[in-house]
């Protein structure tokens, strides 16, 4: 069964790590940021009425100035909006963002490599050393809603289906807006390979046991920090902090956590985005703590405008500056090219503008790249 860092059990009763993470290497006690006392940890409100807590609410412990709902109302209603550039027809599409077939039985070619392939949108699958997976935010249906009907429809056709997945050893959530956390896909999961196990931020376990059909023993949940180790395969999964929110209806807004994803297997380490905002103190304590990381998947599109959506997307720019706050060798753009959220910009302009970002910053352009879906990244 999985156990912390420390090597106190997962707890079967409420599924969450108990025990704090062994937090090493520490860097130099000079900088404040190294401290374990100074590690950002989520704020939580819990009212309670003659002893009984009547709800959890997760706020980020900055400023997160996240428009209104009346404010977001009116850039809906705004010609910046309703004049956005129209998503390129399909056969446009199929030149300029063509989708490739997964080829999942290949061998990496190097016991020690790492590779991910980019199943659209954030959905990703890291493979360490041929055998170990881990799937990270799946959403393989054609729409991210929790309808068929309405709500953002599919722009690239999945590259694979659940069934087409080689079996995985466990499934990450970064948090649970719709475009992240798909109930369809997820359901499917669980009835394909009913030996999995979930990993979840803090309240959205009941979640995953009532809608999915998860076993209790085999969803977990985690808070900023927590780790977990999978002694079969040796791997650490690690919830790290992101700058987001959560919500899957009126009523339960922040009620659960938000994150990004630290794996470590042998002396490889990767990152996982997930959802964010910039937090420049954020990432550098994830570098310092983990890194550096041999791969990272980091969003780059749902960025413009910039005063509507600076809280919690972060522009191409800021991704670069992810890149290089956690320390990652090789990165590659996610959360684009998939959906048409409610942004202004193109459905195909995070590319050019994550080359731009890399000219400014002085860096390569081969150390951050975009794959088509269905297209991997091995270092």
């Amino acid at each position: 069964s999985p156990s912390c860092k420390m090597g106190a059990s997962i707890s079967r009763d409420n599924c969450q790590c108990v025990a704090t993470p062994q937090l090493e290497p520490m860097p130099a006690a000079t900088d404040p940021l190294a401290l374990d006392s100074r590690l950002v940890k989520p704020q939580r409100w819990e009212p309670k009425l003659f002893g009984w807590t009547l709800l959890t609410q997760f706020s980020n412990p900055w400023e997160f100035p996240l428009p209104s709902p009346l404010r977001y109302l009116m850039f809906l209603m705004s010609s910046r909006y309703r004049n956005r550039p129209p998503v390129p027809d399909p056969r446009e599409l199929d030149i300029r963002l063509p989708v490739t077939r997964p080829d999942f039985s290949l061998s990496l070619g190097d016991n020690k490599s790492v590779s991910v392939t980019w199943l659209g949108h954030a959905s990703c699958l890291f493979t360490f050393s041929n055998e170990v997976r881990v799937l990270f935010d799946p959403l393989l249906g054609s729409r991210a809603s929790p309808v068929s009907w309405i709500g953002p429809q599919r722009q690239r056709p999945a590259p694979c289906s659940p069934e087409q997945l080689p079996n995985l050893l466990a499934v990450c959530i970064s948090h649970n807006h719709f475009d992240h956390m798909d109930r369809a896909t997820l359901n499917q999961l669980r009835e394909l390979q009913p030996w999995l196990h979930f990993y979840v931020p803090v309240g959205d376990a009941w979640w995953m046991t009532k809608y999915c059909g998860v076993p209790a023993n085999q969803v977990h949940e985690l808070s900023w920090w927590e780790s977990v180790v999978l002694p079969e395969s040796n791997l650490e999964i690690i919830f790290t902090p992101s700058s987001h929110w959560s919500g899957r209806n009126l009523f339960d807004k922040n009620c659960s956590l938000w994150g990004s994803y630290v794996l470590r297997h042998g002396n490889s380490a990767v990152f996982f985005g997930g959802d964010t905002g910039y937090q420049a103190d954020v990432f550098k304590q994830i570098g310092r703590l983990y890194g550096p990381m041999k791969l990272a998947a980091i969003p780059i599109g749902a960025y413009q405008p910039r005063d509507v959506f600076e809280a919690q997307h972060v522009s191409p720019i800021e991704a670069v500056k992810i890149h290089q706050d956690v320390k990652s060798e090789k990165s590659v753009g996610i959360h684009w090219g998939t959906f048409c959220l409610s942004t202004t910009e193109a459905l195909l302009q995070p590319p050019d503008d994550l080359k731009s970002a890399l000219d400014e910053a002085g860096l390569p352009r081969d150390c951050f790249v975009t794959v088509r879906p269905g297209g991997s990244l091995t270092v």
